[in-house]
């Protein structure tokens, strides 16, 4: 559809054509005179009309029929038909009127402001219909680019998956096998290099996997269901504590913390967040990881749920909005080993819920990462 909106005028009278050009003129439209039925069919496919007003005394083909030949022979032209009578129109053509496409009956002799006024009401209801289509078409076309990046993201999953993986286990295996004394003994200089190796080929195996979680986050479909957030919380933490016995740390978890969601994603996100709690508290002497929820400042934000932990912290403000992107690391991998892409999979994560995701840190202080789940956690949980 043309952005520029224009009106068919059909009507065999010079005079009133030269009064509706006049009335009409300065509301930018571009105005298109017809004489005659047939006149009026040979132009009904120039351009997508907002307005045809049609004389219903017409010679030779009257108004009725006129619309009826524009409906037959132009079936894209669906503007609004405003009939223009000098005679009150029986009630019988009236409705025949109506079935055409009349939108509106107008006596002759007209008052300019009447016409000006239902004239300007369908040029902007012509261009908004012109943008909206043309947001469509922007609409469209971007989801087959988005559909287009999707099969490219498959693929590369893939070849990460694939591609990737295979030499990544090939050197992780003969790592193995040279610890093991399968190509002689080896000094503890040569063990020590083994050693970086297999660290190595573990934390790449990782990053593999975090990058393909992150990037098929958008492609992942939820299942929402009641998802028990405090006993997903001490699970994790036994599991960390199991893993990781060298840190003699201790927590607390808040009972009873229910929501609606994703009980994988959620895990996910909770895992992310708590083992970085775990992880950078370590250094700490009485290591503390805390979680629980507060009522929120905004109603509109529902339960707040919090990780907190008292370890080394960072600097909020100088994150700023790198924080929550991939490979964004705020200390030293000699102090604290990691990839940089946890907090954006938990930021994912809590966007497909339609929540929030913020901290609260400083050097030294320990941080606690707070985040919502939108409308979903504030559905009532069933009874079980």
């Amino acid at each position: 559809m043309h952005a520029d909106p224009a009106i068919l005028i059909v009507d065999d009278n010079p005079a009133n054509r030269r009064l509706y050009q006049a009335t009409l003129s300065d509301l930018g439209a571009q105005l298109y005179m017809a004489s005659s039925g047939e006149e009026a069919l040979d132009k009904c496919t120039d351009q997508p009309y907002a307005m045809v007003l049609l004389d219903v005394h017409l010679s030779g083909m009257d108004g009725f029929q006129v619309a009826q030949a524009i409906r037959d022979k132009c079936p894209g032209l669906d503007a609004p038909i405003v009939f223009v009578s000098a005679v009150y129109v029986h009630e019988q053509d009236t409705y025949r009127g109506y079935r055409l496409g009349a939108v509106d009956y107008i006596l002759s002799p007209i008052v300019p402001e009447i016409l000006r006024a239902k004239a300007a009401i369908f040029i902007r209801m012509h261009r908004l219909r012109a943008e909206a289509e043309l947001h469509a078409h922007a609409i469209e076309k971007a989801y087959r680019e988005l559909r287009t990046v999707h099969a490219e993201m498959e693929g590369f999953s893939y070849s990460v998956s694939h591609d990737l993986r295979t030499p990544l286990g090939q050197i992780a295996g003969f790592a193995d096998l040279l610890q093991m004394g399968h190509a002689g003994p080896l000094n503890e200089k040569a063990l020590d290099y083994v050693g970086y190796i297999q660290s190595a080929a573990h934390r790449m195996n990782s990053l593999i996997d975090d990058m393909l979680l992150l990037g098929n986050m958008s492609r992942t479909e939820m299942q929402i269901q009641p998802v028990d957030l405090s006993h997903l919380a001490q699970t994790l933490l036994t599991e960390l504590e199991a893993l990781r016995p060298q840190v003699h740390a201790s927590w607390q978890v808040q009972q009873g913390l229910q929501a609606q969601g994703d009980q994988r994603l959620l895990r996910v996100a909770l895992s992310n967040l708590l083992s970085n709690a775990w992880k950078y508290s370590a250094g700490v002497p009485r290591p503390f990881i805390d979680f629980g929820s507060r009522e929120a400042d905004d109603k509109d934000d529902g339960q707040v749920f919090y990780v907190r932990d008292n370890g080394a912290g960072f600097d909020v403000h100088a994150a700023g909005e790198r924080l929550f992107r991939p490979f964004q690391r705020f200390h030293s991998d000699s102090n604290f080993q990691g990839n940089g892409v946890g907090l954006a999979i938990v930021q994912r994560v809590i966007d497909k819920h339609g929540g929030r995701l913020w901290v609260e840190s400083a050097p030294g202080r320990g941080a606690t990462f707070f985040f919502t789940l939108g409308r979903l956690s504030s559905r009532p949980a069933p009874l079980v």
